[in-house]
């Protein structure tokens, strides 16, 4: 069954949660409330269904794998069986398949231009996909961290569009909560939080943030 992850958006940003948000942030128009919380419910679900199926370190993520280990997954279990299989189902292979001396002849594939357009084509996928990781690894990127940045960076930018006022700044420590607090970390702590599943330390994309605007 395939999740509703709107839905899913909607319950976490739910009306008493938008109007928690509106007043950190110090929104009072209901229609800008209103647009506020339709773009972050899109945004929402957009990031909850890519972490439904990355594999990285989230809570809510199917499982976590560096990319070294999908790069070495995608060789082994598709790659390069791929490109055996290919091989043995050859025109020139099939005298492999001889059931002799009984019965006589060889027995026909069901289909076999099919079974090798779609073993092409899968081993298309994962070698553009083998690419891609290579490239990410090379840029010493990593799922976890780049996705994190993704996320901080579109909660940035719905921030500077519908709060204007609001720009990024580290806010002031408290002592008592031992974080820093302010209008502009707490309300992107609370929407980063929910839509990552885990409250997290944002100091340094908010550093980032500052010195390089999303």
């Amino acid at each position: 069954m395939l999740k509703d992850f709107q839905a899913e958006a909607r319950t976490l940003f739910d009306a008493d949660t938008l109007s928690e948000l509106a007043g950190i942030l110090r929104m009072s128009a209901p229609s800008a409330i209103d647009a506020f919380g339709k773009e972050l419910i899109d945004i929402c679900a957009e990031y909850r269904a890519i972490i439904d199926t990355l594999p990285c370190d989230l809570p809510d993520a199917p499982f976590n794998l560096s990319l070294t280990k999908r790069i070495e997954w995608l060789e082994v279990n598709v790659i390069k069986p791929c490109e055996r299989l290919l091989g043995a189902i050859a025109d020139d292979k099939t005298p492999m398949f001889s059931l002799w001396p009984s019965p006589l002849g060889v027995p026909k594939f069901p289909d076999r231009s099919t079974l090798r357009h779609e073993l092409t084509s899968l081993a298309g996928e994962a070698k553009d996909l083998h690419t891609g990781l290579c490239n990410q690894q090379a840029d010493d990127a990593g799922h976890s961290q780049e996705l994190r940045a993704e996320i901080f960076g579109s909660l940035a930018r719905l921030i500077r569009k519908h709060c204007p006022e609001q720009t990024p700044n580290r806010g002031v420590y408290d002592k008592e909560l031992r974080r820093r607090v302010g209008p502009y970390v707490d309300a992107m702590r609370m929407m980063f939080g929910k839509i990552i599943g885990i409250e997290e330390n944002l100091d340094r994309l908010i550093r980032q943030e500052i010195s390089y605007p999303s």
